[in-house]
């Protein structure tokens, strides 16, 4: 990244107002911020909090609270040249002028371009603790502005260069230095018994209950979030397959809540908490009662589940729901409905919410697959900035998709034949909301690879669009060797099949023979 973030690469508009997606012009910058969120992710570890202790390393942490908001970047690039300080989130929405940036850009009139991540968050006139609908609702709302903060908690660059390179000590040290204890997330020094210590003051019943946890970083670059867990009791309705030689296994189970009128909702699935027994006995226990479908449902292999009678019950343990993608739109779901005879039909995507770190506690033969055992209800409560759609699941007529280009390659190496493919399909669907115009399906298959099925699918909003998807595909992976299923082979030129037809063949000379003397 340049020295200076972004300069005047942003659209502008009203204070304290969430711009829409697409007001960051710096694409550079903008794929840094998503790059920052990806690597993070992969190192933060959820921790039940009645085994802090326990599973804790046995060193010094840093410990501070965990805010309920949103992750938002504090970006400074320098005047003259630079476009001073703002808010930017990672789907590309800039937010400046807010109350919380009042003195900032003072603050850091010395400082080099910066790029800082923290929390946004708007903590309620009642008192109660802050949740993330309540940073929804001030920035959707100009009069709620004022309630806005911005707590940081990680230097992300500085000067234009990578701080992931230096110890989180060094890089807290320098948000204290730019912005001052103020801005800067709380944040003390200690080990396992300071993070269970901190869990039972700020967020266990009785406490002040007043963050949704605790985060405790490490040197070794690992990041622990200790927050109350919630158990869910789900309806099992189908299952991913592993298949290892001779031994078929549950990969993941997908899971369904009961709409009041008896429709099951899709709402995500479970593959973890099951030992290599475990997915072995549930998959004898699944393939006994399977049941047809209209609706198909890829695993995480991008091959089809096999679905099952809705008949058991299962708990599962998630760290959260999340009613929203990373665009915040609303998340949608296929509805299904289901008969003994025919099977499960899919109705319409509802909007619903889906599974954060879920994880498989037990089967509860105690339960039945109804509304009462199973119900959407369980998950109302923790939904109040996006309650779940609670109309009863209907069949929406859609209009059939059209394949618009299909074309199959294939090659040839050591008797086994690889298959690669796409499909371009105009979906006459997007005016529900919930599909693009097109989407280009590409397939490559290899038996001798280790993952021999490898499907990508590109969405685009005009068929140019799926057209330039197609021809970089091509372009990358049709290459020498591979033959297209279907097309006419190009005839020789006369006059070369007359040279070949008249050449007289030559023979090999035999080599002679090395003196043996």
């Amino acid at each position: 990244m340049s020295a200076v973030p972004f300069a005047t690469t942003f659209e502008p508009y009203g204070k304290g107002q969430k711009a829409p997606m697409g007001a960051l012009l710096d694409v550079e910058l903008l794929a840094r911020l998503r790059r920052y969120k990806r690597q993070v992710a992969k190192r933060y570890r959820v921790v039940e909090p009645e085994v802090v202790e326990r599973l804790l390393p046995d060193e010094p942490m840093f410990v501070s609270p965990k805010l309920d908001g949103e992750l938002w970047f504090l970006v400074y690039a320098p005047p003259p040249n630079g476009a001073g300080v703002a808010l930017v989130a990672y789907n590309g929405r800039v937010l400046t002028g807010v109350t919380t940036l009042d003195g900032v850009a003072q603050k850091l009139a010395n400082a080099p371009s910066l790029v800082i991540a923290g929390e946004l968050y708007a903590p309620p006139a009642t008192g109660e603790r802050a949740r993330n609908h309540h940073t929804g609702a001030a920035l959707s709302e100009p009069k709620l502005e004022p309630t806005l903060y911005f707590r940081a908690f990680d230097l992300v660059e500085e000067g234009g260069q990578d701080a992931a390179v230096r110890t989180y000590e060094s890089r807290l040290a320098s948000l204290h230095g730019y912005l001052g204890e103020e801005l800067v997330v709380p944040t003390e020094r200690g080990g396992a018994g300071l993070v269970a210590q901190r869990y039972r003051e700020w967020v266990a019943p009785g406490s002040s209950q007043r963050y949704e946890g605790v985060v405790a970083r490490s040197d070794r670059g690992l990041t622990y979030k200790i927050k109350p867990t919630i158990t869910v009791d789900l309806v099992v309705i189908a299952y991913g397959e592993r298949i290892t030689g001779t031994v078929r296994q549950v990969r993941e189970l997908e899971v369904a809540l009961v709409r009041d009128d008896g429709t099951l909702q899709l709402v995500g699935s479970v593959g973890s908490g099951m030992s290599e027994d475990d997915r072995a006995r549930w998959h004898d226990k699944l393939y006994a009662i399977e049941a047809r479908s209209a609706f198909r449902l890829a695993n995480r292999e991008g091959t089809l589940c096999r679905f099952v009678r809705p008949e058991i019950v299962v708990e599962v343990r998630v760290s959260d729901f999340l009613s929203t993608d990373a665009w915040d739109a609303p998340i949608r779901r296929m509805a299904l409905s289901y008969d003994a005879t025919e099977g499960y039909k899919p109705l319409s995507e509802l909007r619903t919410a889906v599974l954060i770190h879920p994880a498989l506690v037990r089967e509860r033969t105690d339960k039945k697959a109804d509304a009462t055992d199973a119900g959407l209800s369980q998950i109302t409560s923790y939904l109040e900035d996006a309650p779940v759609e609670a109309r009863a699941a209907s069949a929406v007529p859609h209009r059939a998709s059209e394949i618009v280009r299909r074309a199959v390659w294939t090659k040839e190496t050591k008797g086994q034949i690889a298959v690669r493919k796409l499909v371009v399909l105009k979906t006459n669907k997007e005016h529900e909301g919930s599909h693009p115009p097109f989407v280009v399906h590409f397939t490559d298959y290899s038996a001798a690879r280790k993952t021999p099925l490898e499907t990508t699918i590109r969405t685009a909003s005009t068929l140019a669009g799926a057209e330039r998807a197609v021809t970089a595909w091509i372009a990358e992976n049709v290459l020498k060797g591979w033959v297209e299923v279907g097309a006419p082979v190009a005839a020789k030129p006369a006059e070369q099949q007359a040279e070949e037809t008249a050449a007289p063949k030559r023979s090999r000379a035999k080599k002679p023979k090395p003196d043996a003397g």
